[in-house]
C-alpha cells in the first residue's frame, strides 16, 4: 500500500508541475481513482502529502484544489530564498568541513550526470538533486534556525517546480552555478559564495517567471 501511495503521489505531483492539472483545478478522489486505476486509500494519502507540500489546497466541504500562486507569491518566495540562502552560503564558506565540501562536489557531479543521461524522469531527478544541494549548503552553515526557515521555502511548489520550466541552457547554467558556489565555499570565500547564491536564485526566478507566466520579470 505504501508503494501504491508513493506512486500516486509522484504521478499527481508530476502532472501538477507539468501543468496537466492547472492551478485552481478541482481534484476529486473519484476522478483520481479512475484516472490512475487505484483505490481511494492511496489517493487520500497522496493528497495529504501534496497538501503538506503546498501543491494542493484543501477547502472545507469543497475538497482539494491545485494551489494557485500569484506573481506576488512567486516573487516573495524567491526574494526570501535569495536573502536566506545567500546568507547560508556565506556562513557555509566560513564554517564548512572538508567532508561537506566533498558532498557538495559529489552533488554537482551527480547533477551533471542526470542532465547528460536525460532519462524520462530527469527533471524530477534534477529537482531532487537541486534540493539536496541547497540543503547541503544550509547544513554547512551551522545555523539550525536558518536551516529550518529556508528548508520550508525549499518545499514550496514554486521551488519544487522550477526545473519543470528550465530549458537545457537553464539547466547547464544551474549546474555551473552549483559548481562555482561549491568552489567559493571550498575556498572559504564568503563574499563570492553569497554573491553567487544570490545570482543563482535570481536567475532561477527569471526562468520560472518565463515558464509559468510567459514573460520575464518586469525588472529584468
Amino acid at each position: 500500500m505504501a508503494q501504491s501511495s508513493s506512486m500516486v503521489y509522484e504521478l499527481v505531483r508530476s502532472r501538477i508541475m507539468a501543468g496537466h492539472y492547472a492551478p485552481g483545478a478541482h481534484l476529486t478522489e473519484g476522478q483520481l481513482c479512475e484516472e490512475l486505476d487505484v483505490s481511494r486509500t492511496p489517493v487520500r494519502a497522496a493528497l495529504r502529502r501534496l497538501t503538506e507540500e503546498g501543491l494542493i489546497q484543501t477547502e472545507p466541504h469543497r475538497g482539494a484544489f491545485v494551489a494557485q500562486w500569484t506573481r506576488s507569491d512567486v516573487d516573495e518566495v524567491f526574494e526570501l530564498r535569495c536573502i536566506l540562502e545567500s546568507r547560508g552560503a556565506g556562513l557555509a564558506a566560513a564554517r564548512r568541513s572538508a567532508d561537506e565540501c566533498a558532498e557538495l562536489r559529489k552533488s554537482v557531479d551527480e547533477m551533471a550526470k542526470i542532465a547528460e543521461a536525460k532519462k524520462s524522469t530527469y527533471k524530477d531527478d534534477l529537482h531532487h538533486n537541486n534540493r539536496e544541494f541547497h540543503l547541503l549548503v544550509l547544513s554547512a552553515a551551522r545555523s539550525p534556525r536558518l536551516y529550518k526557515i529556508a528548508e520550508q521555502l525549499a518545499y514550496t511548489s514554486v521551488t519544487l517546480g522550477t526545473y519543470f520550466y528550465y530549458s537545457d541552457t537553464d539547466i547547464a547554467r544551474s549546474i555551473q552555478f552549483h559548481r562555482d558556489i561549491t568552489d567559493a565555499i571550498t575556498a572559504q570565500n564568503r563574499t563570492v559564495a553569497e554573491s553567487l547564491m544570490s545570482a543563482h536564485i535570481g536567475v532561477g526566478h527569471v526562468a520560472f517567471d518565463a515558464g509559468r507566466f510567459g514573460q520575464s520579470h518586469p525588472d529584468d
